[in-house]
């Protein structure tokens, strides 16, 4: 039986207090009572997978319920929020943030397990989920990665697997136990079943979000939206974010080290690949941020107030967003050289009074060089021969 199958099977609904102090319950993990014990884990590492375990026991009953509301949709009728869909589309959206922060927590339990066969392979690989897949893909024999560069490339760029078979010809290494290989593939198995849970609940909001959170739908689209309603834990907690912090939801570390290009926008979140800011020119996506991120914090006060269930109000702001950008994009009207303004002959302005008469006189000339240049009428100058 894998890891998934027994947390999932252990942790059923919580049974009465009476019977949970006649008998103590069973660890979750095969592996937790010698970790228990003091091998080979420690203390934090105890705690993140004993929260893994309580975050499947709340997420079971969870998928369950969407696949029956999505085998019987309801139609919403009446106050949104006294529909029980809506109790549940809100639920599975506050558990969103949970399964990301397990996710990330396992990563690093993983990472802790397999830095002892590659070590640089954590600093490669920064995506939880492709790193996951990476370790399952190479298990404990590193030397065959070119051999194995067909499964990598499904989930890997090319740049990062070149960089991959060059790391493990040089990596200082050993290899891992059986066990310690076997807890490396359940915890990355567990990792990706939460990945694969998450995309469940985000593709089941998206297709609720035209019922009940309409306006938002209709700005940025459903996927975006269930985005950042995952992210921020709902309508309510994306009310309370201000509109500088929405294009922040959802932004990765860019991966420099890899030589990926980078656009130079630093908030690439999940507002930032939606189709409005996609299809706008890259010198003005800066700004196209900007305005989309006001215009979605207005949709989400919308929709809380439950006003325009028809998402009449969200097309009206993507039609507004639309013409800010098309004007934005215009370049200048072209008006031509213009011609330099014709020269003024005219003498300038002098000023007068007393203080400026005096002033002169420092240069006026002498009447001893009025006499010398003065000239007589009537005498013969003489001649002057070098």
């Amino acid at each position: 039986m894998s890891l998934v199958d027994e947390l999932l099977a252990d942790f059923s609904p919580s049974p009465s207090p009476a019977q949970s102090r006649s008998a103590s319950p069973e660890p979750p993990l095969s592996y937790l009572e010698e970790q228990r014990d003091g091998h080979n884990a420690c203390n934090s590492v105890l705690v993140e997978l004993d929260s893994t375990a309580r975050l499947l026991s709340q997420l079971n009953p969870l998928l369950d319920q969407i696949d029956e509301y999505s085998e019987n949709p309801d139609c919403a009728s009446g106050n949104v929020e006294d529909n029980p869909e809506y109790k549940l589309l809100v639920e599975v959206n506050d558990l969103a943030a949970d399964i990301t922060n397990e996710i990330a927590a396992l990563h690093k339990y993983v990472a802790e397990k397999y830095r002892p066969r590659f070590q640089e392979l954590e600093s490669l690989v920064l995506n939880p989920i492709e790193y996951a897949k990476t370790v399952k893909v190479i298990g404990n024999d590193i030397s065959t990665i070119k051999d194995k560069q067909n499964e990598l490339a499904e989930f890997l760029q090319a740049a990062i697997i070149m960089v991959l078979t060059v790391s493990a010809l040089t990596s200082s290494s050993r290899q891992l136990t059986d066990e310690e290989l076997k807890d490396t593939n359940e915890s990355s198995d567990l990792l990706l079943f939460l990945d694969s849970a998450k995309r469940r609940i985000t593709q089941y909001v998206s297709t609720k979000l035209s019922v009940f959170a309409p306006n938002t739908a209709a700005l940025v689209g459903s996927q975006t939206a269930a985005q950042l309603f995952g992210a921020a834990g709902g309508l309510n907690g994306l009310l309370k974010l201000p509109s500088c912090n929405i294009p922040s939801l959802g932004a990765k570390r860019n991966q420099t080290n890899i030589g990926l290009g980078n656009t130079g926008i630093r908030q690439q979140g999940f507002l930032y690949f939606c189709p409005i800011i996609q299809s706008t020119p890259m010198d003005l996506r800066r700004q196209a941020l900007r305005i989309l991120s006001g215009k979605v914090a207005l949709s989400t006060r919308v929709d809380l107030a439950h006003t325009a269930l028809d998402g009449a109000q969200g097309l009206k702001m993507k039609q507004e967003v639309e013409e800010k950008l098309e004007k934005l994009g215009i370049p200048p009207s072209n008006k031509g050289p213009k011609a330099l303004p014709a020269p003024d002959d005219k003498p300038s302005k002098k000023r007068g009074g007393k203080r400026i008469r005096k002033y002169k006189q420092q240069f006026a000339m002498t009447d001893l060089r009025k006499a010398q240049n003065r000239m007589r009428f009537g005498e013969q100058d003489g001649d002057y021969i070098d």
